[in-house]
């Protein structure tokens, strides 16, 4: 993998979490030198280092999306939020937002 100093999502937390860049092709705009990874255990989930516009992400957060009802959505979040984030937090985050 490149090493870039200007990734949101350093090394440490890909490795914690278990993260691995898509491959698969989501709906929507991707800022150019930012990545997209698969969150593991959750169907359809992503870590993104930019929105679901193309914007990057401010300096040490990321962009959590998934599907709702009417396509992908997501949420502004800190990186150290989601590493430190259980399955089960990231579980209930997620279904959060689709009810809401």
């Amino acid at each position: 993998m490149v090493q870039n100093d200007s990734f949101n999502i350093d090394e440490e937390t890909i490795s914690k979490l278990g993260l691995r860049l898509c491959d698969e092709p989501i709906n929507a705009e991707i800022a150019r030198d930012a990545r997209v990874f698969v969150y593991p255990h959750l169907d359809k989930v992503f870590v993104m280092e930019s929105d679901l516009y193309g914007n990057t992400m401010p300096k040490d957060s990321c962009f959590l999306a998934f599907y709702g009802q009417h396509g992908l959505i997501g949420k502004h979040l800190k990186v150290e939020t989601l590493k430190n984030a259980s399955l089960q937090d990231m579980k209930a985050m997620v279904q959060s937002n689709i009810d809401s």
